[in-house]
């Protein structure tokens, strides 16, 4: 797949939020978000890891964890409105989940702690959920600082994540995600 998809609105958002709020901490816009689990990949990049990354998505982020990255889907099939949000985790059996509908749900789970711990909602259900329904008193400072800018710049709104939720995103768009066969041995 060829990067030339035009940047989401809603991506370009964050893409001009990070860049706003990156100088605030002498940081670019691209590492200004790690303590809030999103080291952005700008502009996206197609095929992040070619032996698990969803052939027709474009990542926008890592958590920096484990390779673990975050997509967005692009299929001409899906209406204007809806850019679906893939996590992959290179590291599970089942790699690629869609976790949320557009970006802003996907804004909206980071609202408390960030995104970092998205993933453990896959290894530890209810303490993972839990996680995300309250701000953390083991979140980083630095992002403290930058939860509040970001929640004012993207309009969010607290919407913990749930995998009934993500079950719902599973059974509406995976069969779309160009999922790459296995490596082999």
């Amino acid at each position: 797949m060829q990067n030339d998809a035009t940047i989401p609105a809603q991506l370009q958002a964050l893409y001009d939020a990070a860049a706003a709020i990156g100088p605030r901490f002498g940081l670019s816009a691209e590492a200004v978000l790690d303590y809030c689990g999103l080291l952005l990949e700008i502009p996206p990049v197609c095929e992040y890891i070619d032996w698990s990354t969803p052939g027709n998505v474009l990542t926008f982020a890592t958590t920096g964890g484990d390779s673990v990255h975050y997509s967005y889907l692009v299929d001409e099939r899906l209406p204007a409105d809806v850019c679906p949000i893939v996590m992959t985790l290179p590291c599970a059996d089942a790699q690629s989940f869609v976790i949320a509908e557009n970006f802003q749900e996907f804004f909206d789970y980071g609202y408390y702690v960030g995104w970092f711990s998205l993933e453990q909602l896959y290894y530890e259900e209810e303490k993972g959920a839990a996680y995300f329904r309250q701000a953390s008193p083991n979140f980083s400072d630095i992002g403290t600082e930058q939860l509040p800018l970001l929640r004012k710049a993207l309009n969010m709104k607290p919407v913990p994540p749930t995998l009934a939720r993500f079950a719902e995103l599973h059974d509406r768009y995976h069969a779309l995600l160009d999922i790459p066969p296995p490596p082999e041995d």
